[in-house]
């Protein structure tokens, strides 16, 4: 038991600081709940959005047990800007690409409390 709680502290401690670096590295006003505006298509970022708020469900449906709280992501996601967005559609891919491994569930719980305190 003592050896599973020092490997995942040993990972986590490696992994959530590099997650933090990228995310902050990445866009830091976008991390820190700032606003960003990008000049881009119209056409093309709303694709772009409608991709990402797909990869973000399909992490979120797989992930979670209730209807009703997965209702309630799928309202607030809706209302989020668009660097919000794609920040939490990447983590999603952290999540995705991770698999069972400690750093899947860091990117979760990094993704979840974007949603929540957003």
């Amino acid at each position: 038991m003592k050896i599973r709680l020092k490997k995942f502290i040993r990972s986590t401690g490696v992994w959530l600081p590099l997650l933090l670096f990228i995310i902050f590295s990445w866009h830091p006003s976008a991390a820190l709940g700032g606003t960003t505006s990008l000049k881009s298509d119209d056409s093309s970022s709303v694709v772009d959005r409608n991709a990402d708020r797909l990869k973000i469900l399909s992490v979120l449906e797989n992930r979670m047990g209730s209807q009703k709280s997965f209702e309630k992501v799928k309202d607030k996601l809706s209302n989020l800007s668009d660097g919000k967005t794609r920040l939490i559609a990447s983590l999603s891919d952290l999540v995705v690409n991770e698999g069972n491994r400690a750093g899947a569930d860091i990117a979760f719980l990094l993704l979840t409390a974007l949603i929540v305190l957003s």
